[in-house]
Parts: C-alpha cells; sequence; structure tokens
C-alpha cells in the first residue's frame, strides 16, 4: 500500500511540472496578436459534453475524474469553454459512448476499459494476455511509454478516435457463488461472465470455465438470477457495482490488469484552435490523475469491505503458476489469431519485459 501511495505522489508532482511545461511551451508559440491580459480574448465559447457510463457518485472515480475536467477547462478558459458532464449511462452503455465519440455525436467520453475500446480497435487486446503484468504500476507505465504511444497512434489513425490520457482500473480477479476457485481445476462448468472481449473469453474457456459475455450494466442482475455464476473484475470495481450482494467467493489470482481511457473525436480535437487543445488535452491528463489517485484508495481499502461479505483466497505461488501455464500461451496463440496485427503480440511482451526489468520485479 505504501509502495502504491508514493508511486502515486511521486505521478502527481510529476504532472505539476509538466503541466507548467505546457504552459510555458505555449506561451512561447507564436499564435499571432493576442491580448496579453487575456490570451484566449476572441476565441469561440462553446459546450462541450464529458461522458461516462458509471454511476454519478461524486465519490467514484468517474464522476471524480469528470468534476475535475469541468474545474480544469472552465478555469483555464475563463469559461470560454463550458462542460457538461453526462453520467450513469444516460446517454447509453458504454459502447454506445463509445461509437458516438467516434461518429461526433460526442466529442469526448472516459471510463472505457480495453474491453470496449476492443471493439473498435482489436489489437488492444494484447493487453489481455493473462499473467503478464506484476502490478497496476507495472501495466500503467507500460502504456504510458513507448508502446502505448506507438499503439494509441495506430489506435487513431484506424479509428479516428484520439486517446487523450488513461488510469488503471486494478488486476482482474474471479469471483462466484458456487465454492472457492484455488486452481484451474475448480474452474470447471462454472459460467463466468465477462467483458465482450474474446480474449477475455478464452481465459476462462482455457481454466475449464463457460464464458458469457454480459453488459456491466447487466451483470448484477444476470448474477442475482442465476444466468451466470461469477464474474471476473477488479476489487473496486466489485465493490462499484455491488457484486459482492450477489457473490460468495473471490480469488486474487490478478489474471489480467485492466485500465480505463478518455478518448476524444479526432476530428474535433484537431478542427480547435491549438491553446484549445493544450487545454483539454491538460485536462484529461490533470482529471486522470486525479481519477487513478481515487482508484488507487478504493483498490487499497477494498478487501477490507469484502472480506465482510465474501470469502478471499489468495492464491500461493505455485497456484499462480498453474494458472498462467493454463492460459498464457493458449490465450497468445488466441489473440494471434482475433487482431489485426499480430506483431502488437510480442511488442507488448518485450515492452512489458523491459518495463518489468526498471522497476525491479525480474
Amino acid at each position: 500500500m505504501k509502495k502504491l501511495f508514493l508511486v502515486s505522489v511521486v505521478l502527481i508532482l510529476a504532472f505539476g511540472v509538466f503541466v507548467s511545461g505546457c504552459d510555458e511551451a505555449a506561451e512561447e508559440v507564436d499564435l499571432g496578436e493576442e491580448d496579453l491580459d487575456d490570451p484566449l480574448a476572441g476565441y469561440e465559447e462553446f459546450t462541450l459534453t464529458f461522458a461516462h457510463a458509471d454511476p454519478t457518485d461524486p465519490d467514484q472515480y468517474a464522476q471524480r475524474q469528470a468534476l475535475a475536467f469541468k474545474e480544469y477547462v472552465e478555469d483555464r478558459t475563463g469559461g470560454r469553454i463550458t462542460v457538461e458532464i453526462s453520467g450513469g449511462g444516460a446517454l447509453g452503455t458504454i459502447a454506445e459512448i463509445a461509437e458516438q465519440t467516434i461518429t461526433g455525436e460526442l466529442q469526448i467520453s472516459s471510463s472505457h476499459t480495453e474491453g470496449t475500446l476492443a471493439l473498435i480497435y482489436p489489437n488492444i487486446q494484447v493487453v489481455a494476455i493473462p499473467y503478464l503484468f506484476e502490478s497496476v504500476d507495472h501495466g500503467i507505465e507500460t502504456f504510458r511509454g513507448e508502446f502505448g504511444e506507438e499503439m494509441f497512434e495506430d489506435m487513431r489513425q484506424q479509428t479516428g478516435v484520439r486517446v487523450l490520457g488513461l488510469f488503471d482500473n486494478g488486476m482482474r480477479n474471479f469471483t462466484n457463488s458456487v465454492r472457492p476457485i484455488r486452481t484451474p481445476a475448480d474452474m470447471g462448468g462454472l459460467r463466468i461472465r465477462t467483458m465482450d472481449i474474446p480474449a477475455h473469453m478464452q481465459i476462462v474457456e482455457s481454466l475449464g470455465g463457460s464464458a458469457t459475455p454480459i453488459a456491466w450494466t447487466e451483470l448484477y442482475s444476470a448474477l442475482e438470477t442465476g444466468v451466470v455464476e461469477g464474474q471476473e473484475n477488479a476489487n473496486a470495481t466489485i465493490i462499484l457495482g455491488s457484486i459482492y450482494e450477489v457473490q460468495d467467493y473471490l480469488t486474487l489470482d490478478g489474471h489480467v490488469y485492466s485500465q480505463n481511457h478518455t478518448i476524444v473525436n479526432d476530428e474535433w480535437f484537431q478542427g480547435l484552435p491549438l491553446r484549445y487543445q493544450q487545454i483539454i488535452e491538460d485536462g484529461v491528463k490533470y482529471s486522470c490523475f486525479v481519477a487513478q489517485m481515487n482508484r488507487r484508495v478504493a483498490e487499497d481499502t477494498a478487501l477490507e469491505y469484502l472480506a465482510e461479505y465474501v470469502e478471499i483466497y489468495d492464491p500461493t505461488a505455485e497456484e499462480l503458476d498453474m494458472f498462467r501455464e493454463a492460459t498464457q500461451e493458449p490465450v497468445i496463440e488466441f489473440i494471434k489469431e482475433d487482431v489485426q496485427d499480430p506483431e502488437w503480440v510480442q511488442k507488448i511482451l518485450d515492452a512489458a519485459q523491459e518495463m518489468g526489468e526498471y522497476l525491479g520485479y525480474y
């Protein structure tokens, strides 16, 4: 917990330096004649919508991010840009919100996991290689490095969607209402909900379970009525969706690292004045750090809360090796067949190895 907190603090401090540097750089750009007392004088005023599909409770990370973005952008533009927040899935499911961002009906949206983005950009499924990352720091720093920059640029070119920021969504764990899962054999026959990511489904199938993709907004009901017996999500997300109310067992296997992405319609974004582009990009990065801090606090406190409702099992190193051996190679081969560009598999394997060495995991 201390390590995660210290890393988060360092990131926040680093972001402060980054934003300061961006402001200085912006002042150095020759944008023609301007009012030095009001650099945005004469700039168009407009309203943009920041959408997400998660609860609108301001103590939850998605809404916390939206509020931080709104405050940052409206303050930096002197109110010339008004940010309207549409949360709680008011504009549809997260997949529908992503589609609206692609078509330009929405300017900006957030809380898109790799599950959502895989529907429009299959290559991002490489993040689903099981037991690839040792921690959320390992995962997110890999995507904030050269690998992530290259992948997100490829996504922009292929889909018209630009990723402006990201924050971690935790390590995904299995829950179910039938029995404790201690080894792969315990997964046999269990009906497990996954996101609509073929690679996630393959993980469950490789462990002997039956994978069923179900929308997040329908998950609680599906578990309650027995459509599925289990699911997989990060601990804080299990609390966010009250999943613990309809589950009895939690296994801390951390099979997949997950993250949240904030995306914009690239054509809309590039049509903005350069100063507006910089403010919005900095606002997204700032709000992602706010959300990440909120998310990590939630993860750090989740187990104590969940222990009151479910039986928790923490697999041994030997048991985790059994899970890894049962899933990693089959899923890698599956991903190579399912993505558009198989070379991304080796790219993420190399990037994860390099970042893991840098962070001292290997």
